[in-house]
């Protein structure tokens, strides 16, 4: 049986393509676990770039929240392989460290607006992710992900304000 969500959601997708329309809202099953899989590829190169933000961080306050969200994103990255394993049947192996791009000419102030934003586009991303879900406990995990981000980006909108008081 279907839940009221499976219902709209079937009905939309459905309606709005008979008729040839698109929406970059929605997404097909198949689009999602790619970018499930994209998602824990990306992981590396934003856990460096967190390390980064935690060792310019000015004061213990401010170390301790990057990394309270980079911890989180650790634990979204071990929920997505598992959704990416439950799926597909594959298990992601770690990726090999990429190289860094040289941030060397940019400020703190902008590194946290970098990540201010990246945390406002994963939002849009799981949205997507999360309407192409098969089953509840899917779609619940991929909310958490999402309210985690929406927590991440009010921490880094903190951590800016406080750069302009300091």
């Amino acid at each position: 049986m279907y839940s009221y969500y499976d219902m709209h959601t079937c009905y939309y997708r459905h309606d709005g393509y008979e008729r040839g329309e698109t929406n970059e809202e929605i997404i097909t099953f198949d689009e999602a676990v790619n970018l499930i899989r994209k998602s824990v590829e990306d992981e590396k190169e934003d856990e460096m770039f967190y390390d980064e933000l935690i060792k310019e961080a000015s004061n213990p306050k401010e170390k301790e929240i990057i990394i309270s969200i980079r911890d989180d994103e650790r634990k979204h990255n071990q929920i997505l392989r598992r959704l990416y394993e439950k799926f597909t049947g594959e298990i992601l192996h770690d990726m090999p460290m990429p190289e860094m791009k040289t941030m060397e000419d940019v400020t703190y102030q902008d590194k946290l607006e970098k990540a201010l934003f990246g945390e406002l586009d994963a939002v849009k991303k799981y949205r997507k992710i999360m309407g192409a879900m098969p089953d509840e406990e899917s779609r619940t995990l991929l909310m958490s992900i999402m309210t985690d981000e929406i927590r991440h980006a009010n921490k880094y909108n903190f951590l800016i304000a406080n750069q302009k008081w300091e």
